[in-house]
């Protein structure tokens, strides 16, 4: 192994997450050729001691690159540069198998708290596949011509049709078909961001959007988080002294805190967007993810002004690998939005798009969803108990009454990555607050995310947090 892999260089002051700027560094000297295919990444630990950081950090470094196929890993012996090209591969990445790091850790019995996907035994692969074989009969070759680059007609207006039972109202030429949400966020940095501009962004916030206006050039301020959503006095002064592009915001089960805003923010935060002459992008990750009786309604539904950008994803709801979403988008920044979607990828796949369509006809939308919301809403009662159980007197933990996670917050003075790091050695594997700071400052906090794991995992894990902090707090390891 080249010594230059202990060459990266890390901004620990900087705004970029410290896994992200490793993996970055990481993936460059794997595209430049420096690591050689099939060559063996350093252990954990090595990686940690060699750059003054968290075991975890490394650990999300190794799986983000997992994730874009730039490395493997083998089952007891490690991680590995992937061969060129990627369709050379080796098995165990196109199964999913997680690492097993030299640190005496098997992610493939480890309770991962970290996966935020359902179970796959939940997702309506009969009905899609039946879906599939039918858009294919009728269509022929067909089906895989190029689509419009706004979507296929058919299924904007199914989805005008889904919508509105949120409270949202729109027509077909105002919804632009996107491959994800995440798609949907660089999508608008791209159409929207010059360099310079200025972002308002919750504090904390989703990673993943963060990144893709950072790497548009944007400046991101941070609005901090209240119980029931951004602190409206800190957000109007603010507006008044940087006059952001947008604010991006989640109003529902927010990532990574599980927060709701209030029907008063969610007013009081249009009336400014409309004073102070701003977009607001809300996405929409988890919104179908209620468990009290009244379906979420999003700042969406309330956008008199047209000021809103919604984005909602249907890979929690349906099934990851579709890559589909979709956007609401404002008439003055439609043009731009569908200009930046063209040069993207010119459409999402016509064939998908077709078979959404015919699996809407033909199953509705609200029986799936209403069994996902089922499913969920019991793993986080069962979540809840076990919280309570043992971390109460412990540590502080939301009660979101929606998404697939809880935000823990340790006792004052136990540092979040640490106390991951020592989680990570009882094969438990937590989220660190750190990852949702714009600075990767140490909040204290932990992501708990429980829909993906068996009950008696869910328990083990609680308990072995129990242990753990009371074992840091009784040997001072702050």
């Amino acid at each position: 192994m080249s010594d230059t892999i202990f060459h990266i260089k890390l901004n620990k002051e900087g705004q970029t997450p410290l896994y992200q700027q490793l993996a970055d560094g990481l993936g460059r000297l794997i595209s430049q050729g420096s690591l050689a295919p099939d060559s063996k990444l350093p252990p954990i630990r090595k990686m940690a001691e060699a750059y003054g950081v968290n075991n975890v950090t490394v650990v999300t470094a190794y799986k983000h690159l997992e994730s874009k196929q730039m490395v493997y890993s083998r089952k007891g012996s490690g991680t590995f540069v992937s061969p060129l090209p990627v369709e050379a591969i080796p098995s165990p990445v196109a199964k999913g198998n997680l690492h097993s790091f030299e640190v005496g850790i098997s992610f493939e019995k480890a309770i991962n708290f970290a996966n935020t996907s359902l179970p796959h035994e939940l997702f309506p692969v009969d009905a899609f596949k039946k879906a599939f074989d039918e858009v294919l009969e009728r269509e022929k070759g067909g089906a895989f011509r190029y689509m419009d680059s706004m979507g296929y007609q058919p299924l904007r207006e199914q989805l005008c049709s889904y919508i509105e039972a949120y409270g949202i109202k729109t027509a077909p030429d105002s919804v632009q078909i996107i491959s994800g949400a995440q798609q949907g966020i660089d999508v608008i940095s791209k159409a929207m961001i010059h360099f310079g501009d200025v972002v308002f962004v919750e504090s904390p916030t989703f990673y993943g959007a963060a990144g893709a206006f950072l790497s548009r050039g944007a400046k991101l301020i941070e609005i901090p988080m209240e119980n029931d959503g951004m602190k409206m006095s800190v957000l109007e002064d603010y507006l008044k002294l940087y006059r952001p592009r947008f604010i991006y915001m989640m109003a529902y089960f927010q990532t990574p805190t599980g927060i709701s805003y209030s029907l008063e923010k969610k007013r009081r935060i249009l009336e400014l967007a409309e004073r102070y002459d701003t977009y607001i992008i809300e996405e929409d990750d988890f919104y179908d993810f209620y468990y009290s009786k009244e379906a979420p309604v999003p700042l969406k539904a309330l956008d008199y002004k047209n000021r809103v950008v919604y984005i909602k994803s249907f890979s929690k709801i349906l099934m990851p690998g579709l890559r589909m979403g979709l956007m609401v988008l404002p008439k003055k920044i439609h043009q731009g939005v569908m200009e930046a979607k063209y040069t993207t990828d010119i459409s999402t796949s016509g064939f998908i798009q077709k078979a959404m369509e015919q699996y809407f006809k033909e199953n509705g939308w609200e029986e799936h969803a209403k069994t996902m919301r089922g499913f969920g809403g019991e793993k986080y009662r069962h979540t809840l108990s076990f919280a309570k159980k043992y971390l109460a007197g412990r540590a502080t933990f939301s009660l979101p009454n929606g998404g697939v996670s809880l935000w823990i917050q340790l006792p004052e003075g136990i540092s979040a990555e640490a106390f991951c790091s020592r989680m990570l050695e009882k094969n438990v594997i937590l989220t660190p607050g750190s990852q949702f700071e714009i600075s990767g400052r140490d909040s204290g906090h932990v992501r708990l995310s429980f829909c993906g794991l068996e009950d008696g995992k869910i328990e083990v894990g609680l308990k072995r947090m129990s242990e753990t902090i009371d074992n840091m707090a009784m040997n001072k390891m702050f």
